[in-house]
């Protein structure tokens, strides 16, 4: 029987939103099982974004005692058998304790912990602390998943058609959310209008001005130049606003549920941290994502930023300057502007032909079209960028030079054939190797983890949510999901009993093609 997993999240926007890289660690580990999503109503339009979810159950605010009982036994009776606990209060208590399942994992909260770095007189703030994805994927851990996602994820959704026209412009797009959930956590409204004023001056930018009704009531709408190039968005539904935010350049935002959204819809966050501190584990964790702060000896004032400041002005606020929020949002800009799509091939059974762990340069041959291919990729504007599990190091069966040696000799190949790629990235570990070898340990790099693509965007200036995953194994198309990118999985080497498995799995929305070549041609 598969295995029927309920997740609990309730609330509140960012927390649900740092839920998804545990939802897709579950569904990778456990393809055929059934994933239950818990949440409030009002967030039901964010979860339908993630990845991994077979079904929401979201509950009717207020959420009553007696409404969350009827809730917990209606999951009791649906077959529910393991319970992952993202929220750790007391209505999830009773939801998880109504269900007769047979395993229940609930995340650590750190209170202690957090409830120390809160304090006035016995503040203790770590140098070195976990994310809250990180403690949500210690359930998740518990539950048997492997963690390979880490990131928050959603996909884009389609933009409103009332909104296209503000993105005909070819300017960047940039997203200005100046409220937060506690008016102690907003940076002063004038300063955010100032940061848009000077992007739209030096960087020729488009502003949207995000806020909610209650919020507009007290921040004003920063005025430019040029009227046309702002958008007040008041109240925009929550799924709107991603498909906005993921196709903007940037988000500047303080520490609210906003950045989180923006993150994992693929738009760099500039998160400003006041009262609040990425200690307690809330900052924002896009690859690019930058948090702007001050060191007052009085941060964190408490764990959420309700509290009021007992000071005669909020300096964690006051002291964060305009000009170094506008260079951090101009720095981000230029890098923006400059990442291509790149086109992520495998190696062994996409682009060459696999041959067992193959480690003699004079062994490498290529799938026929293959070259053509990565020739065609080239012209379309995208970089080539090949990234391989190479386990055949940790298992003792070649040199970790010996795999330098390979891929040297396959870049000189292609060179010599009109292929210039921009990088190749091989995995030389495996947890489960030869005993004694170095390499045989857990890592980030193995794909379906996403390192190697991480570091490719990082050294080479790609944009993974327009690039493309090329490959023969499941571990290709998981990586794909992982990082948010597009994925044809190729017949060739494994790919095709992989594709049967995949689909016996229930994982139907994958794109396949014969080989490199027809990827490429029909699908890129």
């Amino acid at each position: 029987m598969n295995r029927q997993i309920l997740v609990i999240r309730l609330s509140s926007l960012g927390d649900v939103i740092l839920s998804s890289p545990v939802v897709l660690n579950l569904k990778i580990s456990f393809p055929d099982c059934r994933l239950v999503f818990l949440t409030k109503e009002r967030f039901r339009p964010v979860v339908e974004l993630f990845d991994g979810v077979d079904e929401i159950v979201a509950l009717p605010e207020p959420g009553t005692p007696s409404a969350l009982c009827r809730q917990g036994l209606q999951l009791d009776a649906s077959g529910i058998d393991t319970v992952v606990d993202l929220h750790g209060n007391l209505r999830s208590w009773l939801l998880r304790n109504i269900t007769t399942v047979a395993a229940t994992h609930v995340y650590p909260k750190r209170r202690w912990q957090r409830w120390q770095a809160a304090r006035r007189w016995l503040k203790v703030v770590p140098e070195l602390y976990p994310h809250t994805i990180e403690l949500y994927n210690e359930a998740a851990r518990a539950a048997g998943a492997t963690i390979h996602a880490e990131r928050p994820l959603m996909r884009r959704g389609k933009l409103p058609e009332r909104l296209a026209p503000f993105f005909d412009d070819s300017r960047p797009v940039v997203v200005i959310a100046p409220g937060a959930a506690h008016p102690n956590k907003q940076w002063l409204a004038e300063s955010f209008a100032e940061v848009a004023l000077r992007l739209f001056e030096r960087d020729k930018v488009r502003i949207i001005w995000a806020v909610t009704s209650s919020e507009a009531r007290f921040i004003p709408v920063p005025r430019l130049p040029e009227p046309a190039a702002l958008l007040e968005l008041v109240d925009c539904p929550l799924d709107d606003l991603a498909a906005v935010i993921a196709r903007c350049a940037l988000t500047i935002c303080n520490d609210s549920g906003i950045g989180h959204l923006s993150s994992a819809v693929g738009a760099p966050v500039l998160g400003i941290f006041g009262p609040t501190h990425p200690a307690l584990g809330f900052a924002p964790r896009g690859l690019y994502d930058r948090v702007v702060q001050v060191e007052e000896p009085c941060r964190p004032c408490s764990r959420h930023g309700a509290r009021r400041c007992f000071r005669k002005e909020r300096f964690c606020f006051t002291r964060i300057a305009v000009d170094s929020v506008a260079s951090v949002a101009s720095q981000t800009l230029t890098r923006r502007s400059r990442e291509a799509p790149a086109l992520l091939v495998d190696r062994d059974g996409t682009l060459v032909v696999n041959k067992h762990y193959a480690s003699d340069p004079q062994e490498i041959e290529f799938v026929d079209g293959a070259v053509e291919a990565l020739r065609l990729a080239r012209k379309r504007g995208f970089q080539v960028v090949i990234i391989s599990n190479q386990s055949g190091v940790a298992r003792g069966y070649f040199s970790k030079g010996d795999a330098d040696l390979m891929t040297r000799r396959l870049t000189d190949l292609l060179r010599e054939r009109g292929v210039d790629i921009a990088g190749s990235y091989f995995c030389p570990h495996f947890a489960q190797g030869e005993n004694g070898n170095p390499y045989a340990v857990p890592c980030r790099c193995r794909k379906p983890s996403p390192g190697m693509a991480e570091q490719a965007a990082l050294e080479l200036g790609i944009d993974l949510r327009r690039s493309t995953v090329v490959g023969d194994m499941a571990a290709d198309v998981n990586l794909a999901r992982i990082i948010g990118a597009r994925v044809i999985l190729v017949r060739t080497g494994y790919g095709a009993a992989e594709e049967a498995a995949l689909r016996q799995a229930g994982v139907t929305a994958v794109t396949a093609a014969e080989n490199l070549h027809e990827a490429v041609t029909r699908h890129l």
